[in-house]
């Protein structure tokens, strides 16, 4: 079974074969990124891409906060239910220390945001890799389910609290809402 170290190295060593890649003209990093993760996954066990995605929904789950909501909500110029698990896909798809750094400071998106490795905040084909992947080498219509009998929550953790209040938002992210103004910049 995948530990959570190799998962973790996987999104990495993915990562840096995308950023040595020269990247196609109608494509962006993040494609480039979920092609790359495509092609390691491909070389593990099914059962593996069933661990992968265990670690996976682990930390989509604990990223289901509302202050990482508020700074994809002023990023993105709002963002759904569905925008809000894209942009946590996302989230891990910037590796183990980036994803704990903006876990334990969603300003620190200001700079992260707009670099050519990280061109924005939204990925939905990124939860999807392990899911493709699976059904490719098992041969069969879907995974089963790697998060049976862990309930997700209802809401996120934390103190909700008003995406739309420009003054709550800049105390809450100076720095996001300096560097984009207007949410949604």
């Amino acid at each position: 079974m995948m530990d959570e170290e190799q998962f973790w190295t996987l999104i990495a060593e993915a990562r840096m074969r995308a950023a040595r890649s020269p990247l196609p003209k109608d494509a962006d990093f993040l494609a480039l990124h979920i092609a790359e993760l495509h092609q390691l996954l491909r070389q593990f066990s099914p059962d593996d891409l069933i661990s992968y995605q265990r670690h996976f929904r682990t930390y989509l789950h604990l990223a289901y906060r509302w202050d990482l909501w508020g700074a994809a909500y002023w990023l993105g110029g709002g963002c759904s239910d569905d925008g809000f698990w894209d942009f946590r896909s996302c989230l891990i798809s910037l590796g183990k220390e980036h994803y704990f750094q903006v876990f334990h400071d969603p300003d620190t998106l200001a700079d992260l945001v707009d670099r050519p490795d990280i061109p924005y905040m939204q990925s939905e084909g990124f939860q999807y890799v392990a899911t493709d992947v699976y059904q490719e080498l098992a041969d069969q219509a879907s995974m089963p389910e790697p998060g049976e009998g862990q309930p997700w929550p209802d809401e996120p953790e934390g103190e909700q609290f008003d995406f739309e209040d420009e003054e709550v938002m800049r105390q809450r992210f100076p720095k996001l809402v300096a560097k984009y103004p207007e949410m949604g910049d």
